[in-house]
């Protein structure tokens, strides 16, 4: 059998119905999942540990890092690795784990569910029994499996807060689809891992995050701040005759501080050159997100900050994928 290690964060998956956490012994919350879910142990060997027992909305970058070093310290124990983890912020996890742990060779699946498992109707038992089959069979891809597919970490985005079919992968096709078979895309496992060396000691979210609205006011970024990240309209447009957002990218450029655009639309992403409104924000210093997702634009940038890299190390890492990221075309890293 194939040995899996099951790391239990929190979110509602493992709570009781009356709303309070199981008992997270490790030993007794394995048995309360193979009670609930016998045929977990027909699978697999799993080991349970608990390092964390967090709501997902209160984790910090240090929780995501220690999971990170956990993995990396367990690989050679274990085939493969099950997170349980709350859905809130599973996709910035998701996107975290897949830039740092994209050399493992060994899967990492992330999973959880809208209600928890002690409930009649949910959809735990069918992803927790999903995430330990993806995790035996050997794929080196760090993904959430979640519903019906399973998507590549630094492709995905919560679509849902009540909805089974919770996550999606708007502009990267699902690593697997999940029915009576399971159906894994041909080039599963398969890119280039280009995360530069040294990246994954820090994690810094010093980043002033902005989604426009028509009539909004534009203040500088706040001290402290390390860096820009705008979600625009379309593909990358903002009104650039607003005199307080040019005054904005001015005082980013005069301090140095990376501004990255992204998308506001799931699907397509930012190309600063399609219209004029792009071209002049490309010419006040912005660096295009391309096709990154919110939650991988900002994962990338905290890890480039976390190396103490500034500007042309922000502009290096959005210009290439590190972890089979969707890129603009032409600059997909595929094997």
């Amino acid at each position: 059998m194939r040995t899996i290690l099951l790391l239990h964060t929190g979110g509602t998956l493992g709570m009781m119905p009356s709303g309070e956490p199981a008992s997270l012994a490790p030993g007794r919350f394995l048995d309360h999942l193979l009670e609930q879910v016998p045929e977990l142990g027909q699978m697999a060997k799993l080991s349970v540990e608990v390092p964390f027992n967090q709501d997902s909305s209160c984790l910090e970058p240090e929780h995501i890092l220690a999971l990170a070093t956990r993995v990396r310290a367990a690989a050679q124990d274990f085939d493969g690795f099950v997170i349980i983890h709350g859905t809130d912020t599973m996709a910035f996890t998701a996107s975290c784990l897949g830039f740092l742990l994209a050399d493992l060779g060994k899967p990492v699946v992330i999973t959880g569910s809208q209600r928890p498992l002690a409930f009649v109707r949910s959809d735990a038992r069918s992803n927790l029994v999903n995430a330990v089959d993806l995790a035996c069979r050997g794929i080196p891809e760090v993904g959430i499996c979640f519903g019906t597919h399973w998507i590549r970490g630094v492709a995905a985005d919560k679509l849902s807060v009540h909805q089974f079919e919770a996550f999606q992968s708007p502009n990267l096709p699902p690593l697997a689809e999940i029915g009576a078979e399971i159906r894994l895309r041909p080039d599963v496992g398969q890119f280039v891992r280009q995360v530069p060396e040294g990246v994954g000691e820090r994690l810094d979210l010093a980043i002033h995050t902005l989604t426009p609205h028509p009539g909004m006011a534009w203040s500088l970024a706040p001290a402290g701040a390390r860096a820009v990240l705008i979600q625009a309209f379309g593909a990358g447009n903002l009104p650039m005759g607003r005199a307080d957002l040019r005054a904005m990218l001015e005082d980013a450029r005069q301090r140095r501080l990376p501004v990255v655009v992204i998308s506001q639309c799931p699907y397509g992403g930012v190309d600063l050159s399609a219209y004029e409104l792009g071209r002049q924000i490309e010419a006040m210093g912005a660096i295009s997100g391309g096709l990154h997702t919110r939650w991988a634009a900002l994962a990338k940038m905290g890890l480039v900050l976390g190396t103490d890299g500034g500007i042309e190390a922000v502009r290096e890492a959005f210009g290439v994928a590190w972890a089979g990221e969707p890129m603009p075309e032409g600059a997909w890293a595929q094997a």
